[in-house]
């Protein structure tokens, strides 16, 4: 049950390898170099890992689901910190957040059944959060995958209105 997988500068893939409870690092020629995770609520374990996003100092940060926390590892995988999220609450096949990190290094989360984005600085502290349930442009049903286009614009997957969404977040 792979969900999510992020390039690193220097060419390295992150695979959320949610069914196994672990985060999985590849090198640019495809082998696999580290990984972290098993069942659990203690830092590096997961239950239900899914979105995962890179800030511009390379910390990667891994949306801990059924946790209801955020956490955050260095390029090599190691334990830096987490916070807890406020959101996520159920456990349906469809409550899968995604995350996104801005080039200021906020990091925007995914709240599907929540109808919601939340916006935290690198370091947790709640900044904004945004939407509602509907389908009109201030509104969301099951907002997922999160993404930056080139000029910096937040793109929301709105997946149950079948449309993407546009922010400015600056």
């Amino acid at each position: 049950g792979p969900l999510d997988i992020l390039f690193d500068a220097q060419g390295y893939m992150y695979l959320s390898d949610t069914g196994n409870k672990r985060i999985v690092k590849f090198d640019p020629e495809g082998r696999m170099v580290a990984a972290i995770g098993m069942m659990g609520d203690g830092p590096g374990q997961f239950q239900e890992p899914v979105g995962l996003a890179s800030s511009p100092d390379g910390m990667l940060y891994v949306a801990d689901t059924w946790n209801q926390r955020i956490q955050v590892f260095d390029r090599d995988l190691r334990y830096v910190r987490e916070w807890s999220v406020l959101a996520w609450d159920g456990m349906s096949v469809v409550n899968k957040p995604y995350l996104a990190a801005d080039s200021a290094g906020n990091v925007y989360a995914s709240d599907p059944e929540g109808y919601r984005i939340l916006k935290f600085d690198a370091q947790g502290k709640l900044l904004a959060a945004w939407g509602q349930y509907g389908s009109d442009l201030a509104s969301m049903n099951l907002p997922t995958g999160l993404a930056f286009d080139q000029q910096g614009r937040l793109l929301v997957a709105d997946a149950e209105n079948q449309r993407l969404l546009v922010f400015e977040v600056n």
